[in-house]
């Protein structure tokens, strides 16, 4: 049988500009394998079956690369470990018991739409008008993005 988890969460909830708090909820029984965006999954059925609105959050890729699942996990970008993303962040990481804080992504340019989604207009016209950035990540480069000599490349044909 799997590990579990019992958390206390504290959720941001908006449904407009100015009807917003902080929610607790309770998540319990859960495997420690589940990362967060899975875990806010359940969390959404459950609530659905007792007849409540699901919380809003944003999710892709699911993989750590799109940044669609940025979050404030108890009062950090995407939670306690550095250089992990929301969808990567495993409930293992936090303790039985504990208090979880989650909230959206809150900035001027990012207003808040609904819960944990903001509006990310802004970054998606940067993003259309060619705009990006190369961060090193740590991970190997591209294969694609690696120069090879003319005459290795003339011998691999």
């Amino acid at each position: 049988m799997a590990e579990t988890i019992n958390l206390k969460l504290k959720i941001w909830r908006q449904k407009n500009h100015s009807d917003r708090n902080l929610r607790t909820l309770r998540h319990a029984g859960r495997e420690y394998a589940h990362v967060v965006s899975q875990m806010m999954d359940v969390l959404n059925d459950r609530l659905i079956r007792e007849g409540e609105d699901p919380v809003a959050f944003d999710h892709d890729c699911r993989e750590g690369i799109c940044g669609m699942c940025s979050m404030y996990i108890n009062g950090r970008a995407h939670g306690p470990l550095k250089g992990t993303t929301t969808c990567q962040l495993h409930m293992r990481h936090f303790s039985d018991g504990e208090t979880v804080t989650i909230e959206p992504w809150r900035a001027e340019a990012f207003p808040v739409i609904k819960d944990l989604v903001v509006d990310r207009t802004a970054f998606d016209k940067i993003i259309a008008a060619g705009g990006y950035i190369s961060a090193n990540t740590g991970n190997a480069p591209d294969a694609n993005a690696i120069p090879i000599e003319k005459a290795k490349s003339d011998e691999s044909l």
